[in-house]
């Protein structure tokens, strides 16, 4: 029997655990695995504050995320069903929080040019996450600990998904509550999330998983 969706994406900000939960439905579904993975050769210097380097590092992000999508259109995956762990649109809620007015004027002009055809999934989880949990998500993790990512820029991002997931409607939307899930230990919570996907979903749907089963 055919997936009910062809294309699920998961979004959510940075440190709440995006991919990994989208590895764990991708494996659980045998879902082809469509992912943000190059590593952006500005990520430190933009963390370091280096003139230039916020417009190099949301390029790279912006235009990778593009190829990613336009390999999707050439139909070579071999599964039915595709699972992602972005949408492009997180580009600009990034793009608004780090460059300057006259950065954003051009990526104004750039990013409707790539994105005017894109891509879009069938349906999107949003993983919505405090700020606090997403700061304890952060320490956790060696690879971003080095960036001393601030309180204050973790705030400002996860006002932006609010605020752009508020406004959302391209697509059927889940907004998931995902503060205090552990999708490892709480299997009953993951069995739940998976049903979803099983239904005929339309507009906004909210999920309040219970981290006790």
């Amino acid at each position: 029997m055919a997936p009910r969706y062809s294309y699920i994406a998961f979004e959510g900000p940075i440190g709440a655990e995006t991919r990994d939960l989208a590895r764990m439905v991708g494996q659980a579904m045998d879902a082809e695995l469509v992912e943000d993975l190059n590593a952006n050769p500005f990520l430190d210097d933009f963390f370091k504050e280096k003139n230039g380097a916020a417009f190099q590092c949301q390029l790279f992000f912006l235009l990778n995320r593009y190829q990613i999508l336009e390999e999707l259109k050439q139909g070579h995956l071999f599964k039915p069903l595709k699972i992602s762990n972005f949408i492009i649109e997180k580009d600009r809620i990034y793009a608004y929080q780090n460059l300057s007015d006259s950065e954003l004027a051009l990526y104004e002009k750039l990013y409707p040019l790539l994105t005017a055809h894109r891509v879009k999934p069938d349906l999107v989880v949003y993983l919505q996450m405090s700020p606090e949990r997403i700061m304890e998500n952060l320490k956790k993790r060696k690879e971003v600990r080095q960036y001393h990512i601030s309180p204050e820029y973790v705030e400002n991002i996860v006002e932006g998904y609010n605020r752009f997931f508020f406004h959302y409607d391209d697509t059927p939307l889940i907004i998931l509550n995902a503060n205090e899930v552990n999708w490892e230990k709480h299997q009953s919570a993951f069995e739940d999330l998976l049903a979803f996907f099983k239904r005929d979903l339309r507009g906004v749907t909210y999920f309040n998983p219970l981290p006790d089963g």
